[in-house]
């Protein structure tokens, strides 16, 4: 039986026996052993139940089928090891892992998006794209891309999170069931055409969709400003800067580059340091070594210089 043929209780069931299996083997024990962890496995239940609804409902109310889960690039694989050959003669294999491709047939052709899910809230920034530092979602789309034929449309995080709902009790049970499903929405770049945003919320009319990072105007164009999207062409120029990114940090490894010079990212100030446990032995200090400062650019300054590069 496909997913969207499927109903709420018939997804719990099989939900609540994968995790009754995974519990039952020896060495997940611990999770059964004491109340502590009997209270931690009913929340993880909770939380998994609630993420596969919301997740189940993008698919529904969408035309994009799953097409693969956890598909892996590497040797023997559904798709090789991705490939990049350097100026000198040497290559680059890249080799992982992406949680979920999707597909869906348009009238001018077969749209792909990738979808990565995170245990914490997460989006695409632009600035750390530039930097190197968030390049996954967009090689994986590239080397697909490339492979099939296939048009780019979105790159995208599913955010499997806890969620909290400010109390209020003037809030009707729909009210709060929104709240909950705003924090569910998809985030990242989608590609800026008004007919594949409708292919991934058939619901959409006008306003923000629910489901992508997309607003519709009063004259069901896509307002700029309300949304995350980039046209065909800055997906292909985003695509050609990976491209170079990755040539750049080989480059760097294979000249046994290992600089101490930690990112600092302007905007969310924060850097690696803050949480590194080995500071002893790197011995970074401010005073004396530089960080590689990642500045806070807007999309469509990136954008602008990504294109003239």
């Amino acid at each position: 039986m496909k997913l969207k043929e499927m109903t709420e209780d018939e997804i719990k069931e099989i939900i609540k026996s994968i995790i009754n299996e995974k519990l039952t083997k020896n060495r997940n024990y611990i999770l059964g052993a004491t109340k502590k962890y009997k209270v931690l496995t009913k929340r993880l239940e909770k939380l998994i139940l609630q993420a596969m609804k919301y997740i189940i409902e993008t698919i529904t109310n969408s035309d994009f089928d799953i097409i693969g889960n956890e598909v892996e690039f590497n040797k023997n694989k559904q798709y090789p090891p991705i490939t990049i050959p350097l100026e000198d003669g040497k290559k680059v294999e890249i080799i992982g892992k992406i949680d979920r491709i999707d597909l869906a047939k348009g009238k001018d052709g077969n749209y792909i998006r990738i979808i990565d899910y995170k245990s914490s809230v997460k989006n695409i920034d632009l600035n750390e794209v530039v930097a190197g530092l968030q390049i996954q979602l967009l090689t994986y789309l590239d080397a697909v891309t490339k492979k099939e034929d296939l048009i780019p449309a979105g790159v995208l995080y599913f955010n499997v999170i806890d969620t909290i709902v400010k109390s209020d009790k003037n809030k009707t049970d729909e009210e709060i069931e929104q709240e909950i499903k705003k924090q569910f929405k998809m985030q990242g770049l989608i590609l800026a055409d008004v007919n594949v945003v409708r292919m991934m919320d058939k619901t959409l009319e006008k306003g923000a969709s629910s489901v992508v990072p997309a607003y519709l105007d009063q004259n069901e164009n896509i307002s700029e400003a309300r949304s995350s999207v980039v046209t065909k062409e800055e997906f292909k120029n985003l695509q050609k800067h990976i491209d170079k990114v990755i040539k750049e940090i080989a480059k760097e490894i294979y000249s046994g580059e290992i600089g101490i010079r930690p990112y600092y990212n302007v905007k969310k100030k924060k850097s690696p340091c803050d949480y590194c446990e080995y500071k002893s032995i790197c011995n970074f200090d401010p005073n004396r070594n530089s960080y590689y400062y990642i500045p806070n650019k807007s999309k469509e300054e990136i954008l602008e210089e990504i294109k003239r590069s």
